[in-house]
C-alpha cells in the first residue's frame, strides 16, 4: 500500500464538520445534503493507510443497513454493510505479516492487559475496547497528534493538520482506562517498529530511515517509559507462533478422534518435519 504525502482530506471543510462523533453521523447522514458529495457505499472496502476512523453500528445499523462508517482521507465517508470485526479480519488476512494472531502473541509477550491495537510500526489502529470483545469503534493513531479525556469514558482525538484544517474524533462509552490503553497501544506500535528496524539493519543489512513527525506514534512522551523489550525478536516470535499453531492443530485432531495419544505423536512428527530447516 504505497503512501503519498497528504495535503488535504476528502472530508467537509465547513467548520461544523470538523468535530466527528457517532452521534453526528447518526443525525446527519441521509439528512444533510452537504454530506452527500462525500458519501460512498463500498462493499469491498479494505482498511488501508488512508483510513482515519471507524464507527461501528452493528446493533443499530445506520439507515437500517450499514454496520460501519469509515472516514477515509481519500474516499471520504464510506458506508459499509460489514461489521468492524469483518473489516479487520480482512485487513489481518490480506495486509498483516503473521495476521491477527501475531498481534495477539506480541501483546501477550509484552504483558499488555488488553489487546486494543493492531499495528505495523508506522500504522496503528486503536479500538476503544479490547478487539477480542467484538465490534468496536477504531481510530488511526498515526493520523492523530494528541488526545483529551472528557470524563472517565469519553476520549477526543485531535488529528494532524492538512491544508490548515484539523479534525477531532470523539468516542463515548470507552474502556475504563482508555488513556492508559492509548499509551500502551503506542508503546506496542513502537516495539514493532524497533523489532523490525533491528531485524532489517542488524541481521539483513538494510538501512531504515526514520522521519520525525507530529503524529502520536512518533512522540515518545506518549509511551515512555515502558518495560524493556530487548529479549524479543521477530524470528523468535514467529517461531513461537508457528509452534503454537501446530500444537493447537494436534490438540484439535486428538479431540476430534478422541485419541489423546495423538497429541504426543503429532509433536514428534512435527519435530521430525522441521529437519528440512537445517543443514543436517
Amino acid at each position: 500500500m504505497p503512501q503519498t504525502k497528504q495535503t488535504s482530506w476528502n472530508l467537509p471543510q465547513d467548520p461544523k464538520y470538523h468535530d466527528w462523533s457517532k452521534a453526528l453521523l447518526q443525525a446527519q447522514i441521509g439528512q444533510d445534503p452537504q454530506l452527500d458529495p462525500y458519501l460512498v457505499c463500498n462493499a469491498d472496502y479494505l482498511i488501508n493507510l488512508d483510513t482515519i476512523a471507524i464507527y461501528e453500528f452493528q446493533k443499530e445499523p445506520l439507515l437500517g443497513k450499514y454496520k460501519s462508517v469509515i472516514l477515509d482521507a481519500k474516499q471520504g465517508i464510506v458506508l459499509s454493510k460489514r461489521s468492524t470485526c469483518a473489516l479487520f479480519t480482512a485487513y489481518g488476512r490480506q495486509c498483516l505479516l503473521g495476521g491477527i494472531e501475531f498481534q495477539r502473541e506480541l501483546a501477550s509477550k509484552l504483558q499488555l492487559q488488553s489487546q486494543c491495537v493492531i499495528a505495523t510500526g508506522k500504522v496503528a489502529f486503536f479500538s476503544m475496547h479490547a478487539y477480542t470483545a467484538g465490534n468496536n469503534d477504531w481510530i488511526a493513531l498515526q493520523q492523530m497528534r494528541d488526545f483529551d479525556l472528557d470524563g472517565r469514558l469519553r476520549i477526543i482525538f485531535k488529528s494532524l493538520k492538512y491544508n490548515q484544517i484539523a479534525y477531532t474524533f470523539s468516542f463515548s462509552n470507552c474502556s475504563r482506562y482508555i488513556g492508559t490503553k492509548v499509551c500502551d497501544g503506542l508503546y506496542y506500535n513502537h516495539v514493532i517498529f524497533e523489532l523490525g528496524k533491528r531485524y532489517l539493519e542488524e541481521l539483513s543489512g538494510w538501512q531504515v530511515k526514520t522521519a520525525a513527525s507530529d503524529s502520536m506514534i512518533d512522540q515518545q512522551a506518549f509511551f515512555m517509559p515502558h518495560p524493556t523489550f530487548e529479549h524479543l525478536s521477530l524470528q523468535q516470535l514467529s517461531s513461537d507462533l508457528l509452534n503454537k499453531q501446530h500444537l493447537r492443530y494436534g490438540q484439535q485432531l486428538a479431540a476430534y478422534y478422541e485419541l489423546t495419544f495423538v497429541i504426543k505423536d503429532h509433536q514428534t512428527i512435527y519435530g521430525l518435519s522441521k529437519r528440512r530447516d537445517t543443514f543436517f
